[in-house]
């Protein structure tokens, strides 16, 4: 793995848990599989689609080996999300993916208490000393707590040289731009609402769950944004904002990430990861499919493929 791979649209997976809670394995395998033929730059699971918080080590291991495994036989790189609540938890998850052969190491930061600046640096040097060759990338998202300023990650990628990039979670574009130009070799990532208006700042992709309801589309999008075909990129995105102001009127509400990119994935049938996300957490029920469905059929016809054909 190179840092000028560390780009464009790494899909993000669900996983498929049977009744008892367990993780369907077979079709895991699968989903994995089609978003690598799809054409995507990477794979990964264990951030907040992948419900990593419901995780105990023995499922992050079933899911990770199944990743890295499926992955590799298609020559796509993974990342595997080592997120825990202490810093031991996290370099047993990462000193693991380590081993399995994982590309990247994803993680955020502790989240129950807030940690300071030097709380911060000490976590990210423990995971990095474990992981040892194998890359890091930050999910920085306020549900950590606190985010990380575009000073910190120069003090980070100076103590921390394995730390290659960042997922920023959010909108805010001036935070975005502060942190690429302060940063220049850190890879910035951001979310789909935002990546045509965050390319010229210096984002470099997306870590994307709406490239489950149609690869093609995504993909195009970067390739656009890669590429600054920028009337086709704001349409796009355009595009996607408006397919995420729908879900404000899903049927069963209080709905969350997991459950929205469940569903997704079941738009037009891409993956067979079932709508269900582990108790406590609401799932989506197929009244929320068929709306969702609809909505797509009349405003962006274009995203399901299987009419198009």
């Amino acid at each position: 793995m190179t840092k000028d791979q560390l780009c464009g649209i790494w899909a993000a997976l669900p996983l498929p848990w049977h009744p008892d809670g367990s993780l369907d394995q077979d079709v895991f395998s699968r989903d994995v599989a089609r978003c690598c033929m799809a054409g995507v730059n990477g794979v990964y699971s264990g951030g907040t689609t992948g419900e990593f918080y419901t995780q105990d080590f023995d499922i992050f291991a079933e899911a990770n080996r199944i990743l890295v495994n499926t992955a590799h036989e298609h020559g796509i790189p993974i990342q595997a999300g080592c997120t825990a609540l202490d810093t031991q938890e996290a370099c047993r998850r990462a000193s693991f993916a380590r081993n399995i052969g994982a590309d990247i190491i994803q993680i955020a930061l502790p989240f129950w208490l807030e940690l300071d600046d030097e709380e911060v640096v000490d976590f990210f040097k423990a995971v990095a000393g474990v992981a040892g060759s194998i890359p890091l990338v930050h999910y920085d998202t306020g549900r950590s707590k606190r985010r990380i300023s575009a000073k910190l990650y120069q003090r980070l990628v100076r103590e921390v040289p394995t730390l290659w990039g960042t997922k920023f979670g959010g909108a805010d574009l001036y935070a975005v731009k502060q942190i690429a130009l302060a940063n220049p070799d850190l890879k910035v990532f951001v979310g789909e609402h935002i990546l045509a208006s965050a390319t010229p700042m210096g984002a470099t992709g997306s870590y994307s769950a709406l490239v489950l309801a149609n690869p093609g589309w995504i993909i195009e999008y970067f390739e656009a944004c890669r590429d600054r075909r920028w009337n086709r990129a704001f349409e796009i995105q355009d595009e996607v904002c408006l397919m995420l102001s729908a879900l404000s009127a899903m049927p069963t509400p209080g709905l969350q990430d997991s459950a929205f990119d469940r569903l997704f994935g079941q738009l037009d049938d891409f993956l067979e990861c079932p709508l269900s996300c582990k108790a406590p957490y609401r799932s989506g029920k197929a009244s929320d499919l068929e709306y969702l469905h609809g909505w797509t059929l009349q405003n962006l016809p274009h995203l399901l493929q299987k009419v198009a054909a």
